[in-house]
């Protein structure tokens, strides 16, 4: 099989970017400021390069069980039932980045309907289901969504444009910026676990691992390659951007960024406002189908009414499960709370525990070949199932891997409490 070519990587790593690059970036200024300056960048740091590892893990782990998506590698590893774990993290993933998209429409019609129209009294419930009935809700019936990824292709370049706007007005005002930073240089306290979680949702794409993997070819070199630029290029647009942010603002950062710029006298941020408004309700049907598909998957019910009455179940599930997540967004005012929720739980399954936990799995039961056939997906054609032994590297990816499962569980653990109020 040939190498990928240099433009074919370079395609994948633009492509895998952007899947990193969304609207969880307006949290991370935030993110920042409640574990401080230089705590906070070293997190951000290593949940990039642990997350960029289990990114290139999940390939290899394609490799040993010939499968062709994530829900493939848990189902190999463990049985087909553990595939509706996967399942329902994918469902819940996607259930609550509605919400949270739900969410920051209120937050940019709300600043905008006041700086176009002076109206300051509008609730943020009406917007959200103002926008739900008349935008999003019919939206999220359509069933052709390919003219929607323009939308998406759009509201990267806004949020590229607010990168450029958010970092020259730092430089702008350094004075201001120095003073804020050096006040929330170095603290160590809980607020490190807010940092862990909020960067473990931003750099994740890793149920989408095995679609670039195919992509490059089942070149695992080249995965890897893509893989670090990638992830490289967004620590160091995610990083500035929070360095940025927290300068400019301080202590003050609210959990989106674009709140704390006052209503009046910016056109710029105005039309920014604007654009990611109508950019997030076009993009919110993409997130939301494959939430939807993953829960007819995982609840059998509904997937045999599904086939039974098609139409009638698009429509009742569509509609009750778009009112759901307005109905959520209603109660929540802060973005980077969902998204932390979502670091913690969703997050630490996909991208620390599950991952490690299956290589662990390979390596401790190494299978035979037999159950390698039994177990594999259509990935590789006429590719002879033979038993790989995965490296260990001496016993330390063992020992990293099983890190990774301690440290995802205990994220877990301390996210769920902090939600629930243990702590």
């Amino acid at each position: 099989m040939s190498r990928p070519s240099v433009s074919c990587i370079a395609s994948a790593s633009v492509n895998l970017m952007k899947n990193l690059m969304g609207a969880a970036i307006f949290s991370l200024p935030q993110a920042l400021g409640r574990s401080s300056v230089l705590p906070g960048l070293i997190t951000m740091f290593g949940v990039c390069v642990v997350q960029a590892s289990s990114f290139v893990l999940i390939a290899v782990l394609c490799q040993q069980y010939g499968a062709k998506t994530y829900r493939g590698i848990c189902s190999a590893a463990f049985g087909q039932k553990s595939g509706r774990i996967v399942d329902f993290l994918i469902s819940t993933n996607s259930f609550f980045i509605c919400v949270a998209y739900q969410i920051l429409v209120a937050d940019f019609l709300q600043k905008a309907v006041h700086g176009l129209f002076g109206w300051d009294s509008v609730s943020r419930s009406a917007l959200i289901w103002g926008s739900m009935l008349t935008m999003t809700l019919p939206l999220s019936h359509v069933r052709n969504l390919s003219p929607l990824q323009y939308t998406s292709v759009m509201g990267l370049a806004i949020i590229v444009l607010v990168y450029l706007y958010i970092v020259s007005d730092c430089l702008e005002n350094l004075d201001i910026a120095r003073l804020n930073l050096g006040n929330n240089l170095m603290r160590i306290d809980m607020g490190i676990f807010s940092t862990l979680f909020l960067c473990t949702e931003t750099f994740q794409a890793h149920y989408n691992a095995p679609k670039f993997f195919r992509e490059l070819g089942f070149d695992l070199r080249a995965h890897a390659y893509t893989t670090a630029v990638s992830f490289s290029g967004a620590f160091l647009i995610y990083s500035s951007f929070a360095v940025a942010g927290l300068g400019l603002f301080g202590s003050n950062i609210l959990g989106n960024v674009l709140r704390n710029y006052p209503v009046q006298g910016d056109k710029a941020i105005l039309l920014a406002w604007l654009g990611m408004a109508f950019a997030i309700i076009f993009t919110y049907p993409l997130v939301f189908t494959t939430g939807r598909d993953s829960l007819i998957s995982l609840v059998p019910q509904l997937r045999r009414m599904s086939k039974r009455h098609p139409n009638q179940m698009h429509v009742l599930l569509t509609c009750s499960v778009v009112a759901a997540t307005a109905t959520v967004g209603c109660f929540v005012d802060d973005v980077s709370r969902i998204t932390e929720f979502l670091g913690a739980t969703v997050g630490s399954c996909l991208c620390w525990i599950l991952p490690a936990a299956v290589y662990l799995k390979s390596v401790l039961c190494c299978p035979t070949s037999t159950e390698l056939e039994s177990a594999c997906e259509p990935l590789l054609p006429k590719m002879d199932m033979k038993v790989r032994q995965l490296p260990t590297a001496g016993g330390v990816l063992v020992a990293y891997t099983s890190g990774m499962v301690a440290v995802g569980c205990l994220a877990m653990s301390i996210g769920v409490s902090d939600v629930f109020g243990f702590i």
